[in-house]
């Protein structure tokens, strides 16, 4: 049963003639019969072409933190329009923005700006190769960071079997037309292993550039570190002269304003923010301490970007920051997150279902088995079936989250009381029918 309206149904069809598989993107496509179209949002809401409401906690992925069409990113971008958008030279609002996120991440000195999470990392990626002069980088295993081919390893979605011993981890090529050599280059770990770590760096350690890693697991349902996780990771890389990236694209100023930082207290030198730092414009920045940025400021190692620091993107990023240090958007997704993630696992244990809720309010998940998970490997072991079966049937009764069990639910200070009691009574309804 498609999931589409006439209306939708149609403008799909439109797409499918002029976009490839009708989307931009190939995550968007859930089939010609499921793919959604929308027209528009506002708050907590999105409309598809037939007019039908959905309560968004898909929120393009994470970055609408303070809800579609916010008003105060409306009137800081109208403004910049207006003013010129791209002009290839250092602008003020530039460093206005610039400014608003060094007071909303303390341990930030300098940053530069880009568009898109790859670009940031991508960048990072580079910037690390070249102030250590090596060539090798650490990720973890379910960490998705951007689609450039050095970190398109041993992503979401990948089996068990094909990552092999945690002992011993292969990286898994994400994609075709991937040079093989790139392989080489790139170590995988599991996550929250920190003798997998001590391992690999007493092994590799002189060879290694540098270390990413998600702070919380941004495509991996939300999987927190375990005590102590993050601080031996800092101090294996300062040991061994690699460069510490944390890759806050998902978590950064979404979990906490400071981001990862505030929450866990652990510096990396480098740190990666995009989405909410926009509330949806494209904008993100590659942002950092301490010696590494003085690889950019003596020149030769290339970082630039004709849209980088457009006044369009950084009047949002000002915006957006500007009203989440005043608080009150960080207390309403507090209060209304922590009231589905209570009452979801209510639902859940009276149902009888193994499951937990993992993350935090602005950003959790839901593993369906027994146990909380560790990492990526453990994560795999949910009921993948049962959660699709369940949110589908959300989506049918208008609450839309991703129906990926490893992509989070995002929440956004648009969302209210109201929103809560309508989405617990449609997670009851939905869990019911998907438990037949």
């Amino acid at each position: 049963m498609s999931i589409q309206g006439p209306k939708t149904s149609a403008m799909f069809d439109r797409a499918l003639a002029a976009l490839v598989n009708g989307v931009s993107s190939g995550w968007r496509y859930w089939g010609d019969d499921d793919t959604i179209v929308l027209t528009g949002g506002e708050g907590a809401y999105v409309y598809d072409a037939d007019g039908k409401r959905y309560i968004d906690y898909h929120l393009g992925f994470g970055p609408v933190i303070l809800g579609h069409g916010d008003e105060h990113v409306v009137a800081a971008v109208t403004r910049a329009v207006a003013n010129g958008t791209t002009f290839a030279f250092t602008q003020e609002q530039e460093v206005s923005a610039a400014e608003a996120v060094k007071r909303a991440v303390p341990w930030v000195e300098r940053l530069r700006f880009t568009n898109t999470g790859t670009e940031a990392t991508m960048h990072a990626t580079r910037l690390a190769r070249g102030f250590t002069g090596r060539d090798i980088v650490v990720k973890f295993e379910g960490t998705y960071h951007g689609a450039h081919d050095y970190v398109m390893f041993s992503t979401p979605g990948d089996t068990t079997d094909a990552l092999g011993s945690p002992f011993s981890p292969v990286p898994v090529v994400m994609s075709s037309g991937m040079p093989r050599p790139i392989g080489g280059l790139v170590r995988t770990l599991p996550f929250n292993d920190l003798e997998a770590a001590e391992r690999l760096f007493a092994r590799d350690g002189a060879n290694i550039a540098a270390l990413f890693v998600e702070p919380m697991l941004g495509n991996a349902m939300a999987i927190e570190p375990q005590p102590g996780f993050l601080e031996g990771l800092r101090e294996l890389c300062t040991r061994h002269g690699a460069v510490l990236v944390f890759d806050e694209v998902k978590t950064g100023v979404r979990i906490a304003v400071g981001g990862a930082v505030e929450i866990y207290g652990v510096t990396p030198d480098l740190a990666t923010f995009a989405k909410a730092m926009g509330n949806g414009l494209p904008v993100a920045a590659i942002a950092g301490r301490g010696p590494v940025l003085g690889g950019w400021d003596r020149g030769g190692i290339i970082q630039a970007g004709t849209y980088s620091g457009n006044a369009v993107s950084t009047a949002a990023t000002q915006a957006t920051i500007e009203r989440l240090l005043t608080g009150e958007p960080m207390a309403q997704l507090d209060r209304v997150g922590n009231a589905l993630m209570d009452g979801t696992a209510k639902i859940l244990a009276d149902k009888g279902v193994e499951s937990a809720v993992l993350g935090r309010p602005a950003m959790f998940s839901f593993y369906f088995g027994e146990g909380d998970p560790t990492d990526y490997r453990g994560a795999t072991g949910h009921d993948e079936d049962l959660y699709e079966n369940l949110v589908m049937a959300m989506i049918e009764r208008g609450v839309m989250p991703s129906p990926d069990a490893l992509e989070p639910w995002f929440l956004s200070a648009a969302h209210s009381d109201e929103d809560v009691a309508t989405t617990l009574q449609v997670f009851e309804e939905s869990l019911a029918e998907a438990l037949g």
